[in-house]
């Protein structure tokens, strides 16, 4: 018969993890690494988890090792290939690097598995603009504005915010290791942060800080 009292079994280098993602969260990513890679080499079996890699993925972009954390994009695409969010982790990254095609085609496949995504399916219209699929552009956004107006209904607070125009509005910037940009990578690639990224959109795009 089990212990109900006994504690559950965590992974090895768990409290490595914790502390790293602590650090990311502070934007503090050199510690992040740090974290992630200490816990990599304690335990290698979190290269098996793809929460960890897209988590060291973003330290390392911070890192000025964006290409590198593609490769745990990949890994991470390989682990969980019918989760849509990954190729929108993947798909923002491309962006940020300016592979604009690349970007695009990992977009369209996180929204095929995700038809929902609204931060995907708006981040996709806006690269769609860029390359003049002007028609296509306006369905995505048409259809992330439906799925906006779902989180209303479903009582999901928000702050009253102007529509951003969207055609006047470039894609993202590479974003720098510290700073503003730096709020809009945790949103994306951090648990709690994909509602908290709406906000952003519906704020016209505009940046704390």
């Amino acid at each position: 018969m089990s212990n109900p009292h006994r504690r559950p079994a965590y992974p090895k280098g768990h409290l490595l993890v914790h502390q790293a993602r602590a650090s990311a969260e502070a934007g503090q990513w050199q510690s992040a690494l740090v974290g992630f890679d200490e816990a990599e080499r304690e335990n290698p079996d979190w290269r098996l988890d793809p929460d960890f890699l897209n988590d060291r993925a973003v330290a390392l972009f911070h890192n000025d090792r964006a290409h590198e954390s593609l490769e745990l994009l990949d890994n991470a695409i390989n682990l969980q290939p019918q989760y849509g969010y990954r190729y929108a982790a993947r798909g923002w990254m491309k962006q940020a690097l300016r592979d604009i095609q690349g970007a695009i085609a990992d977009y369209e496949k996180a929204v095929e598995l995700d038809p929902e995504d609204a931060i995907t399916l708006n981040n996709l219209g806006l690269l769609e603009e860029q390359v003049g699929r002007m028609q296509s552009a306006k369905e995505r956004f048409a259809a992330a504005d439906a799925m906006d107006r779902i989180l209303d209904e479903s009582s999901i607070p928000k702050e009253s915010a102007p529509v951003p125009d969207r055609a006047a509005t470039p894609a993202p910037p590479v974003p720098p290791a510290n700073g503003p940009w730096a709020e809009v990578t945790r949103a994306l690639f951090t648990r709690a942060g994909r509602k908290e990224f709406l906000e952003f959109i519906r704020n016209g795009f505009k940046l704390k800080g």
